[in-house]
Protein backbone atom coordinates (compact mmCIF):
# COMPACT_ATOMS: atom_id res chain seq x y z
CA UNK A 1 0.00 0.00 0.00
CA UNK A 2 1.57 3.53 -0.85
CA UNK A 3 0.33 6.78 1.43
CA UNK A 4 0.59 10.46 0.75
CA UNK A 5 -0.14 13.47 2.30
CA UNK A 6 -1.86 16.09 0.11
CA UNK A 7 -1.23 19.95 1.07
CA UNK A 8 -4.71 21.12 2.45
CA UNK A 9 -6.82 24.30 0.43
CA UNK A 10 -6.85 25.52 4.26
CA UNK A 11 -2.90 27.62 4.16
CA UNK A 12 -3.62 26.81 8.13
CA UNK A 13 -3.51 23.42 7.60
CA UNK A 14 -0.16 22.20 8.26
CA UNK A 15 -0.63 18.45 8.10
CA UNK A 16 -1.94 18.05 4.92
CA UNK A 17 -4.49 15.52 4.01
CA UNK A 18 -4.15 11.96 3.79
CA UNK A 19 -4.17 10.38 0.22
CA UNK A 20 -4.06 6.28 -1.04
CA UNK A 21 -2.05 5.91 -4.03
CA UNK A 22 -2.29 3.24 -6.60
CA UNK A 23 0.46 1.13 -7.21
CA UNK A 24 1.99 2.75 -10.38
CA UNK A 25 1.70 6.31 -8.66
CA UNK A 26 -0.48 7.60 -11.54
CA UNK A 27 -3.95 8.07 -9.33
CA UNK A 28 -5.01 8.99 -6.03
CA UNK A 29 -7.90 9.00 -3.71
CA UNK A 30 -8.49 11.25 -0.36
CA UNK A 31 -9.47 9.50 2.47
CA UNK A 32 -12.49 10.53 4.20
CA UNK A 33 -12.43 11.96 7.56
CA UNK A 34 -14.37 9.86 9.30
CA UNK A 35 -11.59 7.47 8.53
CA UNK A 36 -8.54 9.59 9.19
CA UNK A 37 -7.82 13.17 8.08
CA UNK A 38 -4.12 13.04 8.48
CA UNK A 39 -1.41 10.03 8.13
CA UNK A 40 -0.48 10.75 11.96
CA UNK A 41 -3.95 10.44 12.88
CA UNK A 42 -3.95 7.29 10.52
CA UNK A 43 -0.85 5.84 12.10
CA UNK A 44 -2.57 6.37 15.60
CA UNK A 45 -5.40 4.20 14.93
CA UNK A 46 -3.95 1.99 12.24
CA UNK A 47 -5.69 -1.65 13.55
CA UNK A 48 -9.02 0.25 13.06
CA UNK A 49 -8.20 2.42 9.69
CA UNK A 50 -5.34 -0.03 8.20
CA UNK A 51 -8.53 -2.36 6.65
CA UNK A 52 -9.83 0.43 5.02
CA UNK A 53 -6.95 2.47 3.78
CA UNK A 54 -6.37 -1.10 1.60
CA UNK A 55 -9.54 -1.73 0.51
CA UNK A 56 -9.21 1.71 -1.04
CA UNK A 57 -5.97 0.60 -2.55
CA UNK A 58 -6.91 -2.50 -4.28
CA UNK A 59 -10.03 -0.69 -5.85
CA UNK A 60 -7.30 2.06 -7.06
CA UNK A 61 -5.22 -0.80 -8.33
CA UNK A 62 -8.38 -2.59 -9.91
CA UNK A 63 -9.30 1.51 -11.34
CA UNK A 64 -12.60 0.95 -9.62
CA UNK A 65 -12.39 3.62 -7.18
CA UNK A 66 -15.04 6.09 -6.69
CA UNK A 67 -12.99 9.57 -6.52
CA UNK A 68 -10.10 8.89 -7.59
CA UNK A 69 -8.05 11.50 -9.78
CA UNK A 70 -4.72 11.91 -11.10
CA UNK A 71 -2.01 12.50 -8.63
CA UNK A 72 0.18 15.51 -9.15
CA UNK A 73 3.32 15.42 -7.35
CA UNK A 74 3.22 18.59 -6.97
CA UNK A 75 0.62 18.55 -4.41
CA UNK A 76 2.36 16.36 -2.28
CA UNK A 77 3.70 17.41 1.03
CA UNK A 78 6.21 14.86 3.35
CA UNK A 79 4.17 12.26 4.22
CA UNK A 80 4.58 13.25 8.16
CA UNK A 81 4.98 16.70 7.34
CA UNK A 82 5.63 17.49 11.19
CA UNK A 83 6.68 13.69 13.13
CA UNK A 84 5.69 12.63 16.79
CA UNK A 85 9.97 12.17 16.49
CA UNK A 86 12.90 11.51 14.24
CA UNK A 87 15.59 9.53 15.33
CA UNK A 88 18.49 8.89 12.86
CA UNK A 89 20.94 6.33 12.92
CA UNK A 90 23.84 5.08 11.53
CA UNK A 91 24.06 1.98 10.29
CA UNK A 92 26.43 1.31 7.12
CA UNK A 93 29.33 0.68 8.40
CA UNK A 94 31.17 1.25 5.31
CA UNK A 95 30.56 4.94 5.65
CA UNK A 96 31.82 5.03 9.26
CA UNK A 97 35.00 3.00 8.00
CA UNK A 98 35.50 5.54 5.40
CA UNK A 99 35.16 8.26 7.32
CA UNK A 100 37.82 7.07 10.47
CA UNK A 101 40.24 5.89 7.63
CA UNK A 102 39.97 9.10 5.89
CA UNK A 103 41.19 10.73 9.21
CA UNK A 104 44.02 7.96 9.63
CA UNK A 105 41.81 5.95 12.59
CA UNK A 106 40.37 2.86 12.53
CA UNK A 107 36.81 2.21 13.83
CA UNK A 108 36.95 0.71 16.97
CA UNK A 109 34.96 -2.35 17.89
CA UNK A 110 32.45 -0.74 19.61
CA UNK A 111 30.55 0.64 16.87
CA UNK A 112 29.71 -2.80 15.50
CA UNK A 113 27.94 -3.30 19.09
CA UNK A 114 26.04 0.08 19.68
CA UNK A 115 24.11 1.69 16.88
CA UNK A 116 25.58 5.65 16.69
CA UNK A 117 22.03 7.69 16.70
CA UNK A 118 21.25 11.25 17.23
CA UNK A 119 17.75 13.25 17.86
CA UNK A 120 17.02 15.06 14.89
CA UNK A 121 14.53 17.49 14.44
CA UNK A 122 10.89 16.07 13.55
CA UNK A 123 8.95 19.29 12.96
CA UNK A 124 8.32 21.11 9.47
CA UNK A 125 9.77 18.37 7.14
CA UNK A 126 10.02 19.45 3.67
CA UNK A 127 8.53 17.97 0.51
CA UNK A 128 10.51 16.43 -2.02
CA UNK A 129 11.12 19.54 -4.10
CA UNK A 130 11.34 22.02 -1.36
CA UNK A 131 14.74 23.53 -2.65
CA UNK A 132 17.47 23.32 -0.17
CA UNK A 133 18.13 26.44 1.53
CA UNK A 134 22.14 26.84 1.99
CA UNK A 135 22.06 29.59 4.40
CA UNK A 136 25.80 30.47 3.83
CA UNK A 137 28.15 28.54 1.44
CA UNK A 138 30.57 28.20 4.42
CA UNK A 139 28.62 25.81 6.37
CA UNK A 140 29.51 23.22 4.02
CA UNK A 141 25.83 22.20 2.60
CA UNK A 142 25.40 17.94 1.68
CA UNK A 143 22.75 15.94 1.16
CA UNK A 144 22.33 12.10 2.47
CA UNK A 145 20.15 9.39 0.65
CA UNK A 146 18.97 7.45 3.36
CA UNK A 147 15.92 4.75 4.05
CA UNK A 148 13.57 5.17 7.10
CA UNK A 149 10.49 3.28 8.81
CA UNK A 150 7.81 4.67 10.52
CA UNK A 151 6.56 2.78 13.63
CA UNK A 152 3.36 2.47 15.69
CA UNK A 153 3.43 3.01 19.09
CA UNK A 154 6.52 1.12 20.40
CA UNK A 155 6.53 0.20 24.01
CA UNK A 156 9.78 1.24 26.40
CA UNK A 157 12.34 -1.65 26.11
CA UNK A 158 11.41 -3.37 23.10
CA UNK A 159 13.68 -6.07 22.04
CA UNK A 160 14.58 -6.12 18.62
CA UNK A 161 12.92 -9.70 17.96
CA UNK A 162 10.10 -8.01 18.62
CA UNK A 163 9.75 -4.94 16.55
CA UNK A 164 9.22 -6.37 13.01
CA UNK A 165 4.91 -5.94 14.16
CA UNK A 166 4.92 -2.16 14.64
CA UNK A 167 6.66 -1.34 11.42
CA UNK A 168 4.32 0.26 9.57
CA UNK A 169 5.84 2.40 6.69
CA UNK A 170 8.73 2.51 5.27
CA UNK A 171 10.10 6.30 3.76
CA UNK A 172 13.26 7.40 1.37
CA UNK A 173 14.15 10.72 2.55
CA UNK A 174 17.31 13.67 2.12
CA UNK A 175 19.32 14.50 5.56
CA UNK A 176 20.03 17.96 4.80
CA UNK A 177 23.34 18.46 6.42
CA UNK A 178 25.92 21.64 6.82
CA UNK A 179 29.39 19.63 7.18
CA UNK A 180 31.20 22.39 8.31
CA UNK A 181 29.08 23.12 11.41
CA UNK A 182 29.01 18.90 12.62
CA UNK A 183 33.10 19.82 12.84
CA UNK A 184 32.19 21.80 15.46
CA UNK A 185 29.24 20.53 17.12
CA UNK A 186 31.07 16.95 17.26
CA UNK A 187 33.99 18.25 19.79
CA UNK A 188 31.27 19.53 22.14
CA UNK A 189 30.00 15.81 22.46
CA UNK A 190 26.78 16.82 23.30
CA UNK A 191 24.92 16.25 19.71
CA UNK A 192 24.02 17.99 16.18
CA UNK A 193 21.52 20.91 16.82
CA UNK A 194 22.69 23.60 14.18
CA UNK A 195 24.40 21.06 11.90
CA UNK A 196 20.78 19.17 10.62
CA UNK A 197 18.12 21.50 9.36
CA UNK A 198 14.52 20.06 8.43
CA UNK A 199 15.28 17.03 6.38
CA UNK A 200 13.04 16.54 3.02
CA UNK A 201 11.20 13.17 2.09
CA UNK A 202 10.49 11.49 -1.35
CA UNK A 203 6.04 11.65 -2.10
CA UNK A 204 5.37 8.35 -1.10
CA UNK A 205 5.02 6.49 2.11
CA UNK A 206 4.98 2.27 1.52
CA UNK A 207 4.19 -0.04 3.74
CA UNK A 208 6.95 -2.98 3.86
CA UNK A 209 4.78 -5.68 2.13
CA UNK A 210 4.93 -3.27 -1.02
CA UNK A 211 8.79 -4.03 -1.57
CA UNK A 212 8.21 -7.98 -1.53
CA UNK A 213 11.52 -9.93 -1.08
CA UNK A 214 13.80 -6.20 -1.06
CA UNK A 215 12.29 -5.97 2.72
CA UNK A 216 14.12 -8.79 4.44
CA UNK A 217 15.35 -8.97 8.01
CA UNK A 218 14.27 -5.83 8.38
CA UNK A 219 16.23 -4.31 5.84
CA UNK A 220 15.85 -2.77 2.46
CA UNK A 221 17.01 -4.76 -0.20
CA UNK A 222 16.31 -1.62 -2.85
CA UNK A 223 19.68 0.25 -4.83
CA UNK A 224 19.33 4.59 -4.68
CA UNK A 225 19.70 5.78 -7.38
CA UNK A 226 21.40 9.38 -6.35
CA UNK A 227 22.31 12.00 -9.39
CA UNK A 228 24.05 15.07 -8.71
CA UNK A 229 23.51 17.79 -11.23
CA UNK A 230 22.46 14.99 -14.21
CA UNK A 231 24.94 12.98 -13.11
CA UNK A 232 24.69 9.75 -11.87
CA UNK A 233 26.45 10.03 -8.22
CA UNK A 234 25.69 6.23 -6.95
CA UNK A 235 23.49 3.88 -6.70
CA UNK A 236 24.17 1.54 -3.24
CA UNK A 237 21.83 -0.97 -1.91
CA UNK A 238 20.19 -0.56 1.72
CA UNK A 239 20.71 -4.39 1.87
CA UNK A 240 24.25 -4.14 3.54
CA UNK A 241 23.04 -2.27 6.79
CA UNK A 242 24.90 -3.67 9.80
CA UNK A 243 22.41 -2.90 11.70
CA UNK A 244 18.69 -4.02 10.85
CA UNK A 245 15.45 -1.18 11.23
CA UNK A 246 14.51 -3.76 13.81
CA UNK A 247 17.88 -3.22 16.19
CA UNK A 248 17.76 0.44 15.37
CA UNK A 249 14.65 0.71 17.09
CA UNK A 250 15.41 -1.15 20.03
CA UNK A 251 18.19 0.76 20.35
CA UNK A 252 15.75 4.17 19.89
CA UNK A 253 13.34 2.80 22.25
CA UNK A 254 15.54 1.69 24.99
CA UNK A 255 14.83 3.90 27.98
CA UNK A 256 11.43 5.57 26.05
CA UNK A 257 8.08 4.77 24.43
CA UNK A 258 7.74 5.74 20.85
CA UNK A 259 5.02 7.57 19.36
CA UNK A 260 3.67 6.25 16.18
CA UNK A 261 4.22 8.23 13.40
CA UNK A 262 7.71 8.64 14.49
CA UNK A 263 11.00 8.44 12.04
CA UNK A 264 13.97 6.06 11.91
CA UNK A 265 16.58 6.57 9.68
CA UNK A 266 18.78 4.44 8.56
CA UNK A 267 22.12 6.74 7.81
CA UNK A 268 23.95 7.08 4.90
CA UNK A 269 23.01 4.40 2.38
CA UNK A 270 26.55 3.26 2.29
CA UNK A 271 28.07 -0.20 0.25
CA UNK A 272 31.70 -1.21 0.47
CA UNK A 273 32.29 -0.98 -3.30
CA UNK A 274 33.47 2.17 -3.88
CA UNK A 275 32.58 1.10 -7.19
CA UNK A 276 28.71 1.75 -6.29
CA UNK A 277 29.31 5.21 -5.77
CA UNK A 278 27.80 7.48 -2.86
CA UNK A 279 24.82 9.07 -1.41
CA UNK A 280 26.32 11.57 0.24
CA UNK A 281 29.30 14.72 -0.67
CA UNK A 282 31.21 13.95 2.42
CA UNK A 283 32.07 9.77 1.89
CA UNK A 284 32.93 10.93 -1.84
CA UNK A 285 35.16 13.19 -0.37
CA UNK A 286 36.44 10.48 2.40
CA UNK A 287 37.45 8.40 -0.59
CA UNK A 288 39.36 11.00 -2.60
CA UNK A 289 41.13 11.09 0.59
CA UNK A 290 42.29 7.74 0.85
CA UNK A 291 42.81 7.26 -3.02
CA UNK A 292 44.59 10.32 -3.66
CA UNK A 293 45.34 11.88 -0.09
CA UNK A 294 42.57 15.32 -0.75
CA UNK A 295 39.27 16.22 -0.93
CA UNK A 296 38.63 17.26 -4.62
CA UNK A 297 34.75 17.85 -4.13
CA UNK A 298 33.43 20.88 -3.33
CA UNK A 299 30.35 21.02 -1.10
CA UNK A 300 26.47 22.03 -2.55
CA UNK A 301 26.86 25.22 -4.46
CA UNK A 302 24.08 27.35 -5.08
CA UNK A 303 21.87 26.10 -8.21
CA UNK A 304 23.80 22.18 -8.03
CA UNK A 305 20.43 19.65 -7.95
CA UNK A 306 20.15 16.90 -6.28
CA UNK A 307 17.52 13.78 -7.65
CA UNK A 308 16.93 10.26 -5.01
CA UNK A 309 15.20 7.78 -6.72
CA UNK A 310 14.24 3.53 -5.53
CA UNK A 311 12.88 1.82 -8.45
CA UNK A 312 11.62 -1.59 -8.79
CA UNK A 313 10.33 -3.60 -11.48
CA UNK A 314 10.78 -0.49 -13.48
CA UNK A 315 8.61 1.78 -10.92
CA UNK A 316 9.83 3.89 -8.77
CA UNK A 317 8.43 2.94 -5.17
CA UNK A 318 8.71 6.16 -2.99
CA UNK A 319 8.39 8.50 -6.01
CA UNK A 320 11.36 11.13 -6.95
CA UNK A 321 13.17 13.51 -5.00
CA UNK A 322 14.60 16.30 -6.67
CA UNK A 323 15.80 19.32 -5.07
CA UNK A 324 17.82 22.40 -6.37
CA UNK A 325 20.43 23.94 -3.67
CA UNK A 326 19.68 27.98 -3.42
CA UNK A 327 20.78 30.72 -1.26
Amino acid sequence: MKLATLRSPNPSDRDGRLAVVSRDNRRAVLVGPAVAPTLLRALQSWDRVEPDLRKLYESLNRESARESFELNPNDCLAPLPNAPGFYDGSAFLSHVRRAREARGDRMPESAKQTPLMYQGVSDNLLAWNAPIDLIDPSYGGDFEGEFGIVPLDVPRGTPSSEVSPFIALIVLFNDITFREIVKTEIQTKFGFLQSKPNSSFAPLAVTPDELGEDWRDGRIGLDLEVRFNDQLFGRPNGREMHFSFFELTAHACRTRPLSAGSVIGSGTVSNQEKERGFACLTEKRFQEVLDGGSATTEWLQPGDRVRMDCRAEGRSVFGTIDQAAVL
